[in-house]
């Protein structure tokens, strides 16, 4: 090249500059420059979009009051000033993710490399950053749903699964503090509250225990009545909550409350509360609501799963001609009610009634009928019984009977109730025993059965008590 084609050290010296300084503004990413004395000395495109400042604004502005959180300028404060001393930094050219602040004042993520350059006396330092608000959002939301999944897997009903889904969501969406509010007539009363593990329960939740709310006031109210979530970027200038203060006097600021479906309606409300202040955004909204409902369906599953327990355990305990107690919970009743005699101190006694002649009617008459004799006389013996008697199918034509007594009714009144009620032209015989606060189970039913035995030879159509 001729020396008339060549540039001016100054032109070739700023073509690079200018390249840089091009590819910085165009990058997706936000760039910031700090100097040593922590004052903003870049701050790109992207920087603008990504925390509200345009470059004007930022440039010459301390880095630490305009994007760092307030709990964490003692630490980039003290960081600096080491590097400078020293020229020791753990998080230089490191893949870091950290809590950054918006100009409107809501935190939110960002992952960012910083890098030094110049002087080490007088550094200057860079970085590259972004907003990873979507991805914490998406792994949030993942972590959510596993812990909600998992709390309901473990939970055996729905009274023990509520508190494991406000710990799970609570956590795992980064929340401080949470409650849970279910209907109470007219008003929603707390029944749950739930705190991170780096809080403690707190006059807050204290308050929270005792309020209530008939919607749609406050933010559960709110919810409730609209059967929608509802978000609030700072609970401190809520009007409509009665517990404004308290939330102000614990740095409480941002919340949401969620409508938790159940059945045909709503089953109660899930509230949240964070120390920062979280913007509204639809997609967390989407992620939150999404979340009540999900736990809302696993409830509904979980209530008709304990529904359908019960309905099998009753039936497994269930005589299927009679609709009385069959055999096996018999025995189980049985073990029960001589616990409560012994817990007590009342007396407690057993009768085995056996309906005489059974068999020769049944031949005579059919095994249809003798059904229907089954079917009429445990129906008419039940509906004479005290809500403390329980009778049973012991087997065949063979009915027991499990009773407390106390004055002015004896254990043959009792009885004398049953066997009278006889709908047929058959007869009853029945035998008594009174536990003797020593004996099992099976020593007592024997000595009932030894009784019924007698009355059979003695004529039949008469109740024995068995001797002490």
């Amino acid at each position: 090249m001729r020396e008339s084609e060549k540039g001016s050290p100054v032109e070739e010296t700023a073509a690079p500059e200018a390249r840089a300084r091009s590819a910085i503004d165009s990058a997706h990413e936000a760039f910031i420059g700090m100097d040593a004395g922590g004052f903003i000395t870049d701050w790109n495109p992207q920087a603008e979009a990504t925390f509200g400042w345009s470059r004007p604004e930022a440039l010459g502005r301390v880095l630490a009051e305009t994007i760092i959180p307030e709990r964490f300028h003692d630490d980039h404060w003290h960081g600096l000033e080491r590097y400078v001393d020293t020229g020791e930094a753990k998080i230089l050219n490191t893949r870091l993710e950290l809590s950054a602040l918006h100009r409107e004042g809501y935190e939110f993520p960002i992952e960012l490399t910083i890098s030094s350059s110049g002087d080490p006396g007088r550094p200057s330092f860079y970085a590259f950053l972004h907003d990873i608000s979507e991805r914490r959002r998406s792994e949030q939301f993942l972590r959510a749903q596993h812990a909600l999944t998992k709390a309901l897997a473990q939970a055996e009903s729905v009274e023990g699964a509520l508190p494991e889904i406000l710990a799970s969501l609570g956590g795992a969406m980064e929340w401080e503090v949470g409650s849970y509010w279910q209907p109470d007539r007219e008003h929603l009363r707390c029944g749950l509250t739930w705190h991170s593990q780096d809080r403690t329960d707190s006059p807050f939740l204290q308050t929270t225990r005792r309020t209530l709310l008939a919607p749609p006031e406050g933010l559960p109210g709110e919810a409730w009545a609209s059967a929608a979530p509802v978000w609030m970027t700072d609970v401190t200038v809520n009007s409509n909550s009665v517990r404004t203060e308290a939330a102000r006097r614990e740095g409480l600021h941002s919340a949401v409350a969620l409508p938790v479906p159940g059945g045909d309606g709503l089953r109660g409300v899930l509230e949240f509360f964070s120390v920062e202040a979280r913007p509204h955004q639809a997609e967390l909204m989407d992620m939150m609501s999404s979340l009540g409902v999900q736990a809302g369906g696993f409830l509904d599953m979980l209530e008709e799963r304990s529904e359908l327990v019960t309905r099998l355990e009753r039936l497994a305990t269930t005589d299927a001609l009679t609709g009385v107690v069959n055999r096996r919970g018999w025995e189980e009743v049985l073990v029960r009610e001589i616990a409560r005699s012994r817990r007590d101190g009342a007396p407690l006694y057993v009768a085995l009634l056996d309906l005489d002649n059974f068999k020769g009617y049944n031949d005579q008459h059919g095994h249809q009928v003798g059904d229907d004799l089954l079917r009429e006389t445990a129906r008419e013996w039940h509906s004479r019984l005290r809500a403390t008697d329980i009778l049973a199918r012991y087997g065949g034509e063979e009915f027991a009977l499990v009773f407390p007594t106390s004055p002015p009714e004896t254990e043959l009144l009792v009885v004398e109730r049953l066997r009278t009620a006889m709908s047929s032209d058959l007869t009853c015989s029945a035998g008594i025993a009174c536990w003797n606060r020593v004996e099992t189970a099976e020593e007592l039913v024997g000595r009932a059965d030894a009784a019924l035995y007698q009355a059979k030879r003695t004529g039949r159509n008469r109740s024995v008590v068995a001797e002490a």
